[in-house]
């Protein structure tokens, strides 16, 4: 079973949450890197270079995931990208589920809508880090009918006499899967109350998970995603923004994630473009007009057409940054002719254009602009584009699309920027800032 691209994990610390459900305003909590904070969980702390080399492999499965055109919704329920938590260097969000509350940790995805943990009784069930959720121990849990219309709006599978309930069933292209009940219940984020949210009751759930997580926070541009139901439930606007510090650190960093008003992204340094939603693709397109380096502006495709806006998504769970062909191509011959350091193979094997260097700051390496449309300018530092993969050895963090159709830009590129998605405006925002 081939590894998965990295995603981004959020714990969700002392919330500072400026409401608790009701006014419309927002809150903010803190982003923890996985090994710095949950000690308890006995998990290994994989070296820096094993993270990368994880976090690489796990990009070329996300992208493969991703590709696959195949997963649509069948008769028995819905089919969506989605790749889970498999090994480190990961991010992890703590909520609560239920009344009493019930903590367990989910992977936070931008690329999918349903929230949902493995819940009793567990038919098939992976191993996870914190005990399963019993529905039956919560007073606010309410099965969704399956004659409702909320039901028939996201779920076309049959009701049954004897499961009266509406269900779902997840395929993944990697082999995963969650199977289950969906059902209103209470999600508690810090102090924040989300009631009668629409969550997912696993039952039957498998493939690639390890244990780290139990399930899925469903980012995505969806009805039922975490950020559409906020707007519903407790009338936040449909915005979120986050802070990702680099997870290739050996020090204890910290990053931010903010919903509601609190996501807002202002200042005289911020740049916006449109984002292109595709429904009923979950994903958060953008579109990627050139790159500029040294001065050297190298066109992205024709972007004039309708049919290619919306270039490239931006993902929160994908390490590496996918270029179209040519304009991959056109970056490496640009970058060779004026990075002034000894070529060498990547020892992994996966990436390109690698030089001799102990670290980054050891080339100079100069700034990459990426030009979005409206206006938008993205200066890349080199910690956004290049990464030391071994003691002695450090690679630009981008690849060629096997499909030009599918581009990515990827975390590593986001690093360090302040990032807002408004889905009520249809922008996204970046801003300098340092994360950690």
């Amino acid at each position: 079973m081939p590894l998965n691209s990295m995603f981004f994990y959020l714990f969700l610390f002392s919330s500072l949450a400026t409401t608790n459900g009701g006014g419309g305003d927002g809150f903010t909590t803190s982003l923890f890197h996985r090994d710095t904070l949950f000690p308890t969980l006995h998990l290994p702390s994989p070296s820096r270079y094993q993270r990368l080399t994880n976090a690489f492999r796990r990009s070329f499965s996300r992208y493969a995931t991703l590709l696959d055109h195949s997963t649509t919704v069948s008769t028995t329920g819905i089919h969506t990208p989605l790749i889970p938590n498999n090994e480190d260097g990961e991010y992890v969000m703590s909520i609560s589920m239920g009344t009493p509350p019930i903590k367990f940790f989910a992977i936070a995805d931008t690329g999918s809508d349903l929230t949902w943990t493995q819940c009793m009784p567990c038919i098939n069930c992976f191993n996870q880090s914190t005990p399963l959720f019993n529905p039956r121990n919560s007073s606010s849990y309410r099965p969704v009918p399956c004659t409702s219309t909320t039901c028939r709006s996201i779920s076309i599978s049959p009701c049954m006499p004897h499961h009266p309930s509406c269900t779902y069933n997840y395929n993944y292209a990697d082999q995963s899967f969650t199977n289950g009940d969906l059902a209103f219940e209470k999600l508690t984020i810090g102090s924040f109350k989300l009631h009668n949210t629409i969550i997912g009751c696993g039952h039957q759930n498998g493939g690639i998970f390890k244990g780290r997580t139990s399930g899925i926070i469903g980012l995505g541009t969806g009805s039922i995603s975490l950020v559409s139901q906020m707007r519903k439930i407790a009338n936040l606007k449909r915005r979120f923004s986050y802070c990702l510090p680099t997870f290739f650190s050996d020090s204890n960093v910290t990053g931010r994630i903010n919903f509601g008003r609190n996501a807002v992204v202002s200042g005289r340094k911020v740049v916006s473009t449109p984002l292109v939603l595709k429904f009923p693709s979950p994903f958060y397109f953008l579109t990627l007009e050139a790159i500029s380096i040294a001065n050297k502006r190298l066109e992205a495709v024709n972007v004039s057409s309708a049919l290619e806006r919306g270039n490239i998504i931006i993902d929160s769970g994908t390490t590496l940054t996918f270029l179209p062909r040519n304009l991959y191509n056109a970056v490496i011959s640009t970058l060779a002719s004026v990075v002034r350091a000894k070529r060498v193979k990547d020892p992994l094997g996966i990436l390109e254009l690698c030089y001799v260097a102990a670290k980054v700051d050891d080339l100079d390496i100069p700034i990459i602009t990426t030009h979005f449309s409206g206006g938008a300018t993205v200066k890349l530092l080199p910690l956004n584009t290049f990464v030391t993969i071994t003691d002695n050895v450090t690679c630009l963090s981008f690849k060629s699309s096997s499909d030009d159709d599918l581009n990515i830009f990827g975390n590593l590129a986001q690093v360090n920027f302040l990032i807002g998605y408004d889905l009520e405006r249809k922008r996204l925002s970046f801003k300098h800032k340092v994360c950690a």
